[in-house]
Parts: C-alpha cells; sequence; structure tokens
C-alpha cells in the first residue's frame, strides 16, 4: 500500500500564485489553498496539514502574526513564508517568528522543491 501523501496548506491572496503553486505541488502533494488567515486558522484546525506556505501580505490578519500566533499554539510543522516585499527586517521577523523558509516571490521552484522536501523528507517533485 503506498504511503498516504502529504498535505500541504497554501496561504495566499493572490489567485494566480495559488495556481502557479497548486500546479506545481499537487505533482507530489494533496493540496488546499485559502485567502486570509482566518481562513487557514479554520483549516489548519480541521485537516493538521504537514507543511504550510504562507504569504506575509494579506488582508487582516497578515502572514507573520499568524505565523507567530501557530508557534505559540505548539503548531510544529513546517512553515514557509513567501513575500514579494523582500527586506533584511521581514526576513529577521520570519525567522524570530518561527519560519522553516523564507521566499522571495516570484518563488523558484527549485528552492521550494527542495526545501519542501527536505522539511517533510519526501522527494524532489522536479525531475520525477
Amino acid at each position: 500500500m503506498p504511503a498516504a501523501r502529504k498535505q500541504i496548506l497554501i496561504v495566499e491572496d493572490n489567485e494566480v500564485v495559488i495556481e502557479v503553486l497548486r500546479d506545481f505541488l499537487s505533482e507530489g502533494y494533496d493540496v488546499d489553498a485559502v485567502q486570509n488567515a482566518e481562513a487557514a486558522l479554520e483549516t489548519i484546525q480541521a485537516t493538521a496539514p504537514d507543511a504550510i506556505l504562507m504569504d506575509v501580505r494579506m488582508p487582516g490578519t497578515d502572514g507573520l502574526t499568524l505565523l507567530a500566533s501557530l508557534r505559540k499554539l505548539g503548531f510544529t510543522a513546517p512553515i514557509f513564508v513567501m513575500t514579494g516585499y523582500d527586506s533584511p527586517e521581514t526576513a529577521e521577523r520570519a525567522k524570530r517568528s518561527g519560519a522553516t523558509g523564507y521566499l522571495v516571490k516570484p518563488v523558484d521552484l527549485r528552492k521550494l522543491d527542495a526545501l519542501i522536501g527536505g522539511a517533510l523528507k519526501t522527494p524532489p517533485l522536479l525531475g520525477r
């Protein structure tokens, strides 16, 4: 019996980014996507994803605030932060808040593949 596929949650308000990431990640993972922090919390409680890809800038609660809250609640799965507004301050805040990895948009799919594969101990998607 094959192993169950790992679950990835994308928290992103841009539909185009969601579709690109979903198309890529669905080759090896089950993928859900939500567009804000409130929906993310509901989905996390319902499905306990194996990893999360989270945008920094979203309407309402931003991704770094959500990240810090999840870590305080004891959520230990890998969380990768994505931003189109890279800065040393944002990278440092992500690290302090408990991010597993930090990605700058447009996301390099090879780097994403390596980060998620390493964190979840799964084979790379590229080159399959």
